[in-house]
This record gives structure tokens, C-alpha cells and sequence, in this order.
């Protein structure tokens, strides 16, 4: 069970918070509440909760101070940020402290709930990602995590050949990096990640959440393992791939809201065209056809709304905007900027004659 922290002045605001939380659902719980900031990092030391919902303006210690003191010496704690000001420091200060989501009041149910559910997931994932540091040394847990990126590449692009042929990689090199008597111990642990990795794809997916998959197993030897596993994502991929020969037509409208949610992340053609069940080919096709830009064009001319909102209305310094836009290069930003607007940043802020 996940422990909760909830931080903020007014008693009302804290009991509206535990009201709205599905607390149960997320097999979550309120363990301590705090008053201000500085109450909060000696319940953080007392308690060790994995998830902190806080308020920014507090007495005591103020919202940015506070996001860095917890983020300094309580790193694995889980952030979720209120505020009543939608005020763009403490927005960049929050993304900058890695905060799971940024919330305006009056917070609603479905907003902090939704907070929670990814909270629950960043916590799933770094289980996974932690169990094979119980047995791995430094060098073959970084040869590990590279093999389990690739296998997850070659999923979403429904590649099972290449797949397989990772798979076995992985097999053998990790059968001749330990002892004999301990390649069970380490095939059971790679078994339950990859097995998660396998469970999240399909629970992303509501076409295919239904697929059943193995939650344990007994594969102590490279060829039970590599085969085992192998079956469980080439069931994946053909339910993939079943639905995608099933589906009558691509919701455009869906992909256009998608991109309009996540546009800030980093989105793979690939990937996109792994959550909605179509191959990359169509999916481009289609959006080009439907929407009239490519989907490349689409994320850039969102990114680039946003970017002149952030300098334009919320007088954000240009480095900022660039940065909460995905661009770390600025003289890149700069030029797609300009070909975009067709003028630049600066003189977008009248800095520039």
C-alpha cells in the first residue's frame, strides 16, 4: 500500500482532498497530514510516504523551496502539485522537480484521481525496473535494460522476428554471465518484468486488456525462459495484429485529441501508431488525408502555440518556453519558431527591431 502525505494550510482544502481521492482503488493511503511546509519535511522524515500532494503557497516555507527540499532529500517520493494561482514559476519550478502532475483549484475528483492512477504507475514501473539490480552487477544491468528497451521497441513496431532473435540474445548472454546455480534465481526475476512490460502493453490498450498472460512462472533454464517469453509477446503481437486486420477505420478525431494531450512528450510515429492498433504507414496516410498535415507538422504547430503562449501571455523568458516545449536547443527552437510565426521569439516580445 501506497503511503499519502497531504500538504496544505487551510483544513478544508486537506479534507476536500481525502474526500475526492479513490484512496482504495489505488490501494492507497492518508497516513499524515501537514499544515505547512516545514511540518511537511518532518512528516516526510517521520513517515517516508511515497506520494505527496502539496500546495504551493504555504507559511512557513514557501512552494519552491519546499519542491526542492523534498526533491533533494526525500528523491523517490512521488509529487503531485495544487495551486490556486495559475502561476507560471511555480509551473516551471514544478516540471523542474519532476512533480507528477500540476493541479489548479478547486481541484476536481477526476483530475486528482487521474494524478493518483499515474502515480500507482510510476511506482509499477520503477519495481520492475529495480528488480534486476538484486542480482545483476552495474555492467550487465546496463546490457540488461538495453535488451528490455529493444525487446519494447520491437513490440510496439510489431516486429517479432527481430523480437525472438533479441530475446535469445538476451538468453544467452545472461546464461553465461552467472553461475549455473543462479541463472534460476535471475530467470524468474527477468520473467515477472518482462512479463509486466507484456501485461502494461495490453492494459494500454483496451481492444486486447482482456489478453490473458501468465503472472508466474517456473522457467529456470535459458530455453525455458527465452521460449516461454517468446510466446507471451508473439500472443501479444497477434492480438495486435488481429484487431488491426478486424478494425474497420482509424478515428481520426481520436488521434487528434491524443496528440493534443501529449503533444509535449516525446512521441515515436512507432509508438503512436502502437496505441491505436494500426500500422505507421496508415496511420500517416490517414492523418495526412483527414487532417490535411502530417503528424510531425501537427506536434510542431501545437508545441509552437504553446510556446507563444508561455512568452506572449505568460512572460515566460525564452530559454523557459523552448525547454517546456521539448526543444534544448534554442537556436533550433529559434528557427522553427520563426518558420512557423514567421517572426522570431524576441520580436514576438518586441526585443528584437
Amino acid at each position: 500500500m501506497l503511503k499519502v502525505l497531504i500538504v496544505d494550510d487551510e483544513p478544508w482544502s486537506r479534507a476536500v482532498i481525502k474526500s475526492l481521492g479513490a484512496w482504495d482503488r489505488y490501494d492507497m493511503e492518508v497516513i499524515a497530514e501537514a499544515e505547512d511546509g516545514i511540518e511537511a519535511l518532518e512528516m516526510m522524515q517521520s513517515f517516508n510516504p511515497e506520494v505527496v500532494i502539496t500546495d504551493m503557497r504555504m507559511p512557513g516555507l514557501e512552494g519552491v523551496r519546499l519542491l526542492d527540499a523534498m526533491r533533494s532529500g526525500f528523491p523517490e517520493a512521488s509529487i503531485i502539485v495544487m495551486s490556486g494561482y495559475d502561476d507560471f514559476v511555480y509551473l516551471k519550478q514544478a516540471i523542474r522537480s519532476k512533480v507528477i502532475e500540476y493541479m489548479l483549484k478547486p481541484i476536481r475528483a477526476e483530475e486528482l484521481n487521474a494524478a493518483l492512477s499515474l502515480c500507482v504507475e510510476e511506482w509499477q514501473r520503477r519495481r520492475a525496473a529495480a528488480s534486476p539490480v538484486l542480482f545483476m552487477d552495474e555492467k550487465l544491468l546496463t546490457h540488461y535494460m538495453a535488451y528490455r528497451q529493444r525487446i519494447y521497441d520491437h513490440l510496439v513496431s510489431l516486429n517479432k522476428k527481430a523480437l525472438l532473435e533479441e530475446l535469445d540474445k538476451m538468453g544467452r548472454e545472461l546464461e553465461n554471465a552467472v553461475p549455473e546455480q543462479q541463472f534460476g534465481a535471475m530467470a524468474e526475476r527477468v520473467s515477472r518484468d518482462l512479463l509486466l512490460m507484456a501485461e502494461e502493453t495490453t492494459n494500454s490498450t483496451n481492444e486486447i486488456a482482456g489478453l490473458e498472460l501468465p503472472v508466474a512462472t517456473a522457467w529456470s533454464t535459458r530455453e525455458e525462459l527465452v521460449n516461454g517469453l517468446g510466446d507471451v509477446y508473439g500472443q501479444v503481437i497477434g492480438a495486435i495484429m488481429e484487431y488491426q486486420k478486424n478494425r474497420v477505420k482509424l478515428d481520426i478525431g481520436e488521434v487528434e485529441a491524443y496528440l493534443a494531450n501529449h503533444f509535449l512528450e516525446t512521441l515515436s510515429l512507432e509508438k503512436l501508431a502502437a496505441h491505436f492498433l494500426v500500422t505507421k504507414e496508415h496511420l500517416s496516410r490517414a492523418f495526412k488525408a483527414a487532417a490535411g498535415e502530417t503528424i510531425t507538422e501537427r506536434m510542431i504547430r501545437l508545441r509552437m502555440e504553446k510556446a507563444k503562449g508561455l512568452i506572449k501571455d505568460q512572460q515566460a523568458t525564452i530559454k523557459d518556453a523552448a525547454e517546456l516545449c521539448g526543444y534544448k536547443d534554442l537556436a533550433y527552437f529559434y528557427r522553427v519558431f520563426k518558420n512557423h510565426f514567421g517572426i522570431t521569439p524576441g520580436e514576438l516580445r518586441g526585443e528584437e527591431r
